[in-house]
């Protein structure tokens, strides 16, 4: 009787941690309830706990070079209690940037949305915004609680908030996209294409972040008036911009991420 070998046992292929990344005041909050709204089997969530404890942590990390195997545990206990429950599931999280460096994971790919904004309207909306309402009046006195440059730019302590915020937004969005190389798939959004009066363009950006994030939705089927409802926007606040001070600091750092300023 003629015998075979045995197969050898197929393995599935890894499921993607999925994230939506950006520094912020970005519209991420409007994807997540897009998301939520035109794919209810997905789960999709927004600053998932203990998030904003990360980022602290990240923080005292980058600028103090302590407790970095505390944080590395607390990453990838997060990331597994996250994205390893059942279903597809997409982390909106903007808390992520100081350690960005440990979200690639050795056996599952990574798939990033990276959302920027222009850098001066980001600053301006940062500055005002400062966090959500439960926070905003406290977060200038608590340690760790921004994720700044590390190390700090030259002149970092005469700087203003506005100028600050210009820093923060180079190196928030140069640490994700670092991450390009490592992911097995990466598209950087613009949010000002998002919600593009202009329907090519904001079907385009909507396109290419759902082709990332493996989700059916049809672009060119959705409604103009979804993009007409903010989510989360910033308290009204004194005018801040400064073109001079923007293309100073940011100028070179803007063409990188599809801004002429």
């Amino acid at each position: 009787m003629s015998t075979f070998p045995e197969s050898p046992t197929l393995k599935a292929p890894a499921r993607p941690l999925y994230y939506v990344l950006s520094a912020g005041r970005t519209g991420t909050m409007f994807l997540e309830t897009l998301i939520r709204r035109h794919c209810p089997q997905v789960h999709v969530e927004h600053e998932p706990p203990p998030s904003r404890r990360l980022m602290m942590l990240g923080n005292l990390r980058n600028d103090c070079r302590l407790l970095g195997k505390t944080t590395r545990r607390l990453a990838r206990s997060h990331q597994e209690a996250f994205h390893d429950g059942e279903g597809q599931r997409i982390e909106v999280n903007p808390f992520l940037c100081a350690v960005t460096d440990l979200l690639p994971h050795p056996t599952r790919p990574l798939r990033i949305v990276h959302v920027v904004r222009e850098p001066g309207a980001w600053a301006q909306s940062m500055t005002t915004f400062k966090a959500s309402s439960k926070y905003r009046h406290v977060i200038d006195y608590v340690p760790f609680a921004k994720p700044f440059p590390a190390p700090r730019p030259a002149g970092w302590r005469g700087l203003d908030p506005f100028e600050k915020s210009l820093h923060r937004w180079i190196w928030c969005n140069r640490r994700i996209a670092a991450l390009a190389s490592e992911a097995e798939g990466y598209t950087l959004v613009r949010s000002e294409d998002v919600f593009s009066g202009d329907i090519t363009v904001r079907n385009a950006a909507l396109t290419r972040i759902c082709k990332v994030l493996d989700l059916p939705i049809r672009a060119e089927a959705l409604a103009m008036d979804e993009f007409s409802q903010r989510v989360n926007p910033a308290p009204d606040g004194v005018d801040l911009r400064d073109v001079a001070v923007e293309r100073a600091i940011c100028g070179h750092a803007a063409t990188e991420f599809g801004y002429d300023i």
